[in-house]
């Protein structure tokens, strides 16, 4: 396995002169380390680059134990052989983000001048199967609603619910709420997305009366929106064990209780309640209509399904 490091240098006294060097520039370990650098000065979010990272060093450290050291005697046979690897361990899923890791390395090397060609070029990628998303039933935000209770963490559960039901964010952007972005007066909440860009999404009055009455209950100073019970902002890590754990508490089956389930029912009501599919693209922060057409598909799959009670070729044959 690579390991991923950048040497450092500059004075104690100085911090803000230090200065990097890649070692090694050449092999695959100083690719991967300049590869990650390029990352990090194009703001990409830490989460990209640890997954970058961490499936590049699978990669590469599997490149290495078949006798390859730099990415020019890489060849797409090679890459061929990792992703049948990966298939006897992992979900399809899973191989398809390793590649998409993977292919966005080599056209960067393209784009360095590195390579002229990938060795991906004729490489398909791996196929996955397109399972329906469930979303929430009214039910079952009613449920989860009334597991909360009155508590100052129960507050604060039932704002989290309703702010995620009423925006469709994802939950790194929850995690990374402060106080600062949430304005009352424009109903509005500042958002940091994926990529370092910038957005504003709106938030009803109920979910900004669950808001306030969570704040009304803190006396401390902390900047961010969600606080942990010890006083911290609030995780990712932690905001997806809270919600699985109100899931579980209220006896939740049939569905997936998270984060994205409720960034799933959001986009569905909006469609629903009359959103055009730009107006939902914008406010979940897709750079395309790829991922918001996936919600519609599966809103329509749903609607003819209960359409089907008025057209059955058989039930209409009265056979």
């Amino acid at each position: 396995m690579l390991s991923y490091h950048l040497t450092t240098s500059g004075s104690h006294e100085q911090p803000q002169a230090k200065t990097y060097h890649l070692t090694n520039f050449k092999n695959l370990s100083g690719r991967l380390n300049a590869f990650v650098l390029t990352c990090k000065v194009a703001r990409l979010s830490p989460h990209t680059i640890r997954y970058y990272t961490y499936a590049l060093n699978s990669f590469l450290g599997y490149c290495q134990t078949l006798g390859i050291n730099t990415v020019e005697e890489i060849e797409a046979n090679h890459v061929r052989l990792y992703l049948v690897k990966l298939q006897e361990r992992n979900n399809p899923t899973s191989v398809l983000d390793y590649y998409k890791a993977v292919k966005r390395f080599f056209n960067w090397l393209i784009e360095e001048g590195v390579l002229s060609k990938s060795p991906l070029a004729t490489i398909k990628p791996p196929r996955t199967e397109q399972k329906i998303i469930r979303p929430f039933t009214r039910q079952q935000i009613e449920d989860l609603l009334t597991t909360c209770g009155d508590s100052p963490t129960g507050l604060r559960n039932k704002a989290m619910i309703l702010t995620m039901l009423d925006t469709g964010l994802r939950v790194s952007e929850m995690s990374a709420i402060q106080l600062k972005d949430v304005d009352f007066d424009k109903e509005t909440i500042i958002v940091m997305g994926k990529g370092a860009k910038q957005r504003v999404v709106r938030i009803g009055h109920k979910a900004q009366e669950t808001i306030l009455r969570y704040l009304l209950t803190r006396q401390d100073e902390c900047p961010a929106l969600w606080l942990s019970t010890i006083g911290t902002g609030l995780s990712t890590e932690g905001i997806k064990v809270v919600v699985r754990e109100l899931g579980k508490r209220a006896g939740l089956t049939g569905v997936r209780c998270s984060p994205h389930t409720f960034r799933h029912t959001f986009a569905t009501q909006a469609l629903i309640n009359g959103a055009g599919e730009f107006e939902v693209q914008s406010l979940l922060g897709h750079s395309t209509l790829v991922m918001t057409k996936r919600y519609t598909a599966s809103l329509k799959s749903e609607h003819a399904v209960q359409e089907h009670k008025k057209f059955s070729p058989v039930d209409n044959m009265r056979l």
